[in-house]
């Protein structure tokens, strides 16, 4: 006698609710020249804890505790990533997970790829390459693949853990439909490849409430003659981070938690923590707007 199981299927029932993530964390991404700062700067988040995969980090302490860094050593692969990622009690002394960086996650995210994502005929071999898949397909893949530490990300998120992601900044073409394509600059990530493959970096950008780039203040080039190819550069000396993008050539934004009054936040020593005072202390408000009281 054969017996056959019937799944009955639920239907859920909704409600209306207040949209409120108070007792979220944030999501961050900090990008930048190397050397300008940034996992200084992470160091100074509410108790980070890191996964060093750029190992420069072992050579900073918090510049005003003067404390080393917590690490999460032994990370060595995207496997091993997301596994201490998902690893919830390695979280539990901690208010911020900071990855150092992004653009080093990339390429173990690559090597996975090709290790687990067969191409070819029937997709029943490996891959030597990105290319070797064929037809842009092999770039579609790593998109695929580099979505899946933000649904790991967002896990922490709900938690009422922040992530900060580090990365390195590029220089990336926009296209422009009104006018010429620019230059515009952005965490270090993959481009969009032809047209059904869109930027890594426009993905993360787009998950993240917050993106911010350390720059140099008041950068101003100019050229000798009319002749001359190269521009020679002069700026102020002073570091800023920049939290909204009032213009169009670099990437930065800020949900919410810190006004477009304030485009830019100073960042002048390695122990100016501003923009965290700004984003988790709302300092920002003890600052009168100009034409006020």
């Amino acid at each position: 006698m054969t017996s056959t199981t019937s799944k009955t299927k639920v239907n859920k029932t909704f409600q209306v609710a207040v949209w409120d993530g108070t007792e979220e964390g944030e999501k961050i991404i900090v990008y930048a020249d190397s050397g300008m700062g940034k996992t200084t700067l992470a160091s100074m988040l509410p108790t980070p804890v890191f996964a060093g995969l750029d190992d420069g980090g072992r050579k900073i302490r918090n510049p005003i505790t003067g404390e080393l860094l917590k690490n999460i050593p032994g990370i060595e692969t995207f496997v091993d990533f997301r596994a201490a990622t998902q690893q919830a009690d390695l979280f539990n002394d901690y208010e911020s997970y900071v990855v150092d960086t992004g653009t080093i996650l990339e390429p173990l995210a690559l090597d996975w790829m090709l290790e687990n994502v067969l191409g070819g005929e029937n997709s029943t071999n490996r891959m030597k390459n990105i290319e070797h898949y064929g037809w842009g397909k092999g770039h579609r893949h790593l998109y695929d693949t580099m979505r899946l530490p933000l649904a790991d990300f967002d896990a922490l998120i709900r938690r009422g853990k922040n992530v900060c992601i580090l990365c390195q900044m590029q220089q990336v073409s926009i296209a422009n439909t009104s006018g010429e394509d620019y230059l515009c600059d952005a965490p270090k990530l993959a481009p969009k490849h032809g047209k059904q493959t869109p930027s890594i970096w426009g993905m993360w950008v787009e998950w993240a409430d917050h993106v911010f780039r350390i720059s140099n203040e008041g950068v101003v080039a100019t050229k000798d003659d009319a002749k001359a190819k190269i521009a020679k550069v002069t700026s102020t000396g002073n570091r800023i981070i920049n939290v909204h993008a009032p213009e169009i050539h670099y990437k930065a934004k800020c949900r919410e938690r810190i006004p477009p009054r304030f485009p830019v936040v100073s960042f002048e020593s390695p122990s100016d923590d501003s923009i965290w005072k700004f984003l988790f202390g709302g300092a920002w408000r003890d600052i009168p707007e100009e034409g006020g009281d």
